[in-house]
């Protein structure tokens, strides 16, 4: 949240995230907006507990997805706010196992999906998109992933050093 991540700037921190936020969810919440009010805006309305001060950069906005759209159209919401836009593709939860997102994107029959999601958000915004998956079953099927998700628009990957989970 905003407190703490201006806590750890307050201490050093160069770069922080946004906890992560369904972009579904996020589009949802943002088509009900009073675009007629200029004192709301993206920043401060409090979409799925997202608020920022311009003090809170560099920032990297951190999504949930399984839909290419709906991640592109939240990319392009936080993008004024933002400075890169972070995909997770790591999430080992059961909560992101039953809404079919984060490590349970990792398996072949979703590897479209997830190319589109990279490439949607990639084509939609200036800012860099960034990547956070898990260790695929193989050293070579994990760097296959890395080079999809690259030329998928992909501007920086982070591995985390563990098996995605399975249910």
């Amino acid at each position: 949240e905003l407190a703490f991540r201006l806590l750890c700037r307050k201490y050093g921190a160069t770069l922080a995230y946004t906890p992560m936020m369904s972009s579904t969810q996020f589009v949802h919440e943002a088509s009900a907006l009073d675009k007629s009010d200029p004192n709301q805006t993206i920043a401060n309305s409090n979409i799925c507990e997202f608020q920022t001060i311009p003090q809170d950069r560099p920032l990297v906005a951190h999504f949930s997805a399984n839909n290419p759209q709906h991640f592109a159209q939240a990319a392009k919401l936080v993008e004024p706010v933002c400075d890169a836009i972070d995909l997770n593709l790591g999430c080992p939860q059961r909560t992101a196992y039953l809404g079919h997102f984060g490590s349970y994107l990792l398996g072949d029959e979703d590897r479209q999906l997830v190319l589109d999601i990279v490439k949607a958000g990639s084509q939609s915004v200036t800012i860099p998109i960034f990547v956070k998956i898990r260790l695929l079953d193989t050293v070579e099927e994990t760097i296959k992933l890395c080079h999809q998700l690259r030329d998928a628009g992909a501007s920086l990957i982070a591995i985390h050093g563990r098996y995605r989970a399975s249910w």
